[in-house]
């Protein structure tokens, strides 16, 4: 369709006569400036047919989660992804103030979700964090202002068929280690670990307890609140790998047993200088009169008061007893999913989970030594349990 400018246009140039008088050169000129007045006009009309208002507006607004305290507190550097329909239009991150903002957004309707990685304890390991996110994305509509959406992020733990329920009762009967609930707890498997800073100020030390005296655990995912974890650390299989005199020796070199009636011929420097474990007798062990130890100084205990959501996983709270002091902790963990071992007979089906937790050793524990100084130790329990199919 021709333009009406345009029209016109022709029309006239058809009808043009040269005037009298006039050179071919003025003739040219007044052709040209009648073509540049049409031209304007045309571009003129055709721009203004065409002009459309762009409405951009500031999406902000603040990310929050509740932390294991049941507080709401900022998300700093959590993840806010705007989306229309299934496509992402952007992702940015939160200040250390939990504040997002995204600026010049046309109008129009979007969704946010928003994700925040929080690190309560050590890194390293397979479940080394844990993760927060919105319930479900969130309904934003853009107009011709800026726009406030505020985010919430929540604590859904753990789900699956795959994460089953444990009921975990391993003890010293008084004269053996039994277990009596429906999973078997495999004690060579389920370390207790820990690293720190070597004198507060080095590369990390690592080392662990290679024996519980009692491990009861009942935990289901599925109803955590009722949940229950009551744990003994026997402090006298203090294990550094180091020949260095760090760990206590005993009658039995190379496999000790670790029970309530083994007899040390060594207390290793730690554990009797810096933990304060002494023997039945009093008397410092030695090859020639080895000793017992079994009092209430050799252990560590944790007991949970409660058990809850937290991001993807849960929150223990409790008590550890260590270096005869009673301090609360809290102790995140995470349930390994199941899985059905084949290769053995009968086949066996294994329960596990990781729990972390941080250990201000001197000022909490009053244990003082020069090669922990001021360290933070970052502890790690690892739980291991089967049942014969």
């Amino acid at each position: 369709m021709i333009h009406p400018w345009v029209g016109y246009y022709i029309r006239i140039m058809i009808s043009f006569r040269p005037l009298k008088n006039v050179t071919p050169m003025k003739t040219l000129r007044l052709v040209s400036l009648i073509t540049l007045v049409f031209t304007f006009l045309t571009v003129v009309r055709c721009s203004d047919s065409k002009t459309t208002t762009v409405t951009l507006g500031t999406l902000s607004g603040t990310v929050k989660y509740t932390n294991a305290a049941g507080t709401s507190t900022a998300a700093p550097a959590a993840f806010v992804t705007l989306l229309s329909g299934a496509s992402t239009v952007i992702q940015v991150v939160a200040d250390n103030t939990g504040k997002y903002s995204i600026a010049n957004l046309p109008a129009g309707s979007y969704t946010l979700n928003s994700s925040f990685y929080a690190e309560p304890t050590n890194t390293g390991g397979r479940l080394n964090g844990l993760t927060f996110a919105t319930e479900a994305d969130v309904a934003v509509t853009m107009g011709s202002s800026n726009l406030t959406q505020d985010l919430t992020l929540v604590n859904k733990g753990q789900s699956g068929t795959d994460l089953e329920a444990a009921d975990i009762n391993y003890d010293w009967t008084g004269t053996a280690y039994a277990n009596t609930g429906a999973l078997t707890y495999d004690n060579t498997h389920s370390p207790v670990g820990f690293e720190f800073a070597y004198r507060g100020k080095e590369a990390d030390f690592f080392g662990g307890f290679a024996q519980l005296k009692k491990c009861r655990i009942a935990f289901d995912v599925n109803n955590p609140t009722a949940g229950t974890i009551d744990v003994i650390v026997d402090l006298a299989s203090f294990d550094t790998r180091s020949p260095g005199g760090r760990d206590p020796r005993t009658t039995v070199a190379d496999t000790p047993p670790w029970d309530p009636n083994t007899q040390f011929t060594e207390y290793g420097c730690i554990v009797n200088s810096t933990f304060g474990v002494t023997t039945d007798s009093g008397t410092a062990p030695s090859d020639a009169t080895p000793q017992v130890i079994s009092g209430p100084t050799r252990y560590a205990s944790f007991t949970s008061t409660s058990i809850a959501k937290l991001g993807d996983g849960f929150v223990a709270k409790g008590n550890l007893v260590f270096h005869g002091n009673t301090v609360p902790i809290e102790m995140w963990f995470k349930q390994v999913p199941c899985w059905t071992n084949t290769s053995v007979t009968p086949n066996r089906r294994y329960w596990s989970f990781e729990g972390k937790f941080l250990m201000d050793a001197k000022n909490k524990w009053a244990v003082v030594n020069s090669s922990l100084n001021d360290a933070i130790v970052r502890m790690q329990i690892s739980i291991i349990a089967y049942k014969n199919l």
